[in-house]
């Protein structure tokens, strides 16, 4: 049994500039055909679940193309179609194969298409023989659309926010196409779009309406007939007509249970709508109550929502970082993308002083760029190996990287923009999380899976933004309405 692997993902907002570039898949993860197996073996992805499904299920796993870029602006028109048409043409190379396991994210949008997600999919299964299955996993800040559901056989979305699940998602893919392959089931979707947007910090499936939307999901599968159930937050930011919650069902041969099951799920979520919601504190009220916060069991975390790198903000923003100084926050650490700073803290040099001006460089959004004068106290490679529940296994970069001490506040400079998600990006440059008194993390919940268990306290912060939490800072103009909450009814 020959099952062809591969990938192309990427979480598009729309409201970031610049456009994504092939250069940024080539900087971070590019493979072609055998090329993906050493680095993702073993490591918490969706390419090292489909391993391990092959290792377990003892079917040949067949590397055709992986591209995976860090969240940002919608790809140019030239770097998706460079990417699919790669995609397409090893899976052809990759001559007869029983099925195919693939990994998209349900909100990539590009230039002229606003739903590429669906394309992909529809493509890869027009280069396929008939009866050749198709079976994809997806993020869960998906906005998935009915050409996504109509272009495969089988959508298995992520069960966790923060994402942790992502190895046991492609393992289960795996199992599906496998026993779709030995003619054990035929799997019938249907999807069911609640009109509803979730706050993103009420999207955490911990705790509160998501949680129970997920017991839900779990419960309906314990019914004969019910496959999979998948809920899908959404992503607010990518202003395309399928934006918004999505529930997927999938049964074995029977399409009507499916839609049933959608639609229940898709009422239950439309509910709870209120609960969805959420109020939260600005920059200087968040600053106030982590300076008043026992830090002695572990450091306040500040989730600077709006800069939420993991959401394709820039990872520069500066409103916290200027609160945090005028409050003279000692014990504070924040994180900053400037590659401009950092230029200058490597010229000077370590045990040198430098005056910069630090963030804010990439557009207004985020806060202006604020005046420092500090002393550099670490210049490192940024190259640090993920160890933890996200990302497990998996090296980044955040390129050249400068420490700096700041009136109290150590303030970490980076070449590249990077998400907080594992304590080892700290630990990298001399830091130890769990002696800080303030961390600064520029996300919305994904930080958390890190930083929660050494965390005395973890407040979400609404900053001006890209990622801003209130969707109705937005201008859209290609949603889909009503949809709550922008429109209540």
């Amino acid at each position: 049994m020959r099952i062809a692997i591969g990938g192309f993902f990427h979480e598009s907002n729309t409201f970031c500039r610049p456009f994504t570039e092939l250069a940024d898949y080539e900087r971070t993860r590019l493979y072609r055909g055998a090329e993906m197996i050493a680095p993702l073996r073993g490591t918490d992805t969706e390419i090292g679940g489909f391993l391990r499904g092959a290792d377990e299920l003892g079917f040949e796993a067949v590397p055709t193309y992986y591209a995976w870029a860090w969240p940002a602006g919608p790809l140019t028109d030239a770097c998706f179609r460079t990417i699919l048409d790669r995609l397409k043409t090893e899976i052809d190379a990759a001559g007869p194969v029983d099925g195919v396991l693939l990994q998209v994210h349900g909100a990539m949008v590009s230039q002229s298409d606003e739903d590429p997600d669906g394309t992909i999919l529809a493509e890869v299964r027009s280069c396929l023989l008939p009866g050749v299955p198709l079976v994809a996993t997806f993020d869960f800040h998906a906005n998935l659309s009915p050409l996504m559901a109509a272009s495969c056989d089988a959508l298995i979305g992520y069960d966790t926010y923060p994402h942790v699940d992502l190895n046991d998602r492609g393992r289960e893919a795996a199992g599906l196409l496998v026993r779709m392959l030995r003619e054990e089931i035929r799997p019938q979707m249907a999807l069911a779009r609640p009109p509803l947007m979730p706050h993103i910090v009420r999207q955490r499936t911990a705790e509160g309406p998501m949680a129970e939307m997920m017991a839900l999901a779990r419960a309906a599968e314990k019914d004969a007939g019910v496959l999979r159930v998948s809920v899908a937050g959404g992503f607010a930011y990518a202003d395309v007509p399928r934006m918004g919650m999505g529930i997927l069902a999938i049964t074995d041969g029977d399409p009507d249970l499916a839609a049933d099951v959608a639609e229940h799920l898709a009422g239950e979520a439309w509910d709870r709508r209120e609960r969805f919601m959420a109020e939260l504190p600005d920059a200087a009220a968040a600053v106030r109550t982590a300076l008043e916060t026992d830090t002695t069991a572990g450091p306040v975390v500040l989730a600077d929502l709006a800069d939420n790198v993991g959401g394709g903000s820039p990872g520069d923003g500066t409103f916290l970082l200027r609160e945090l100084l005028h409050a003279e926050a000692c014990g504070a650490v924040v994180l900053l993308a400037d590659p401009e700073a950092v230029a200058e803290c490597l010229k000077a040099g370590v045990r040198e002083t430098v005056r910069l001006r630090v963030g804010g460089k990439v557009d207004r959004l985020h806060g202006e760029p604020v005046e420092v004068e500090g002393r550099v106290r670490a210049l490192t490679d940024g190259v640090f190996r993920n160890r933890g529940p996200m990302r497990d296994g998996l090296v980044d970069d955040m390129g050249r990287t400068a420490v700096l001490d700041v009136r109290g506040v150590t303030l970490i400079l980076t070449e590249r923009k990077l998400p907080q998600w594992n304590l080892e990006q700290l630990r990298s440059v001399g830091v130890e999380p769990a002696r800080q008194r303030i961390i600064v993390c520029k996300g919305a919940i994904a930080h958390r899976a890190a930083y929660e268990p050494i965390a005395a306290r973890m407040i979400e912060v609404e900053t001006p933004g890209s990622c801003a939490g209130d969707v109705r800072r937005f201008q859209y103009e290609n949603i889909r309405r009503p949809l709550f909450p922008l429109d209540r009814w």
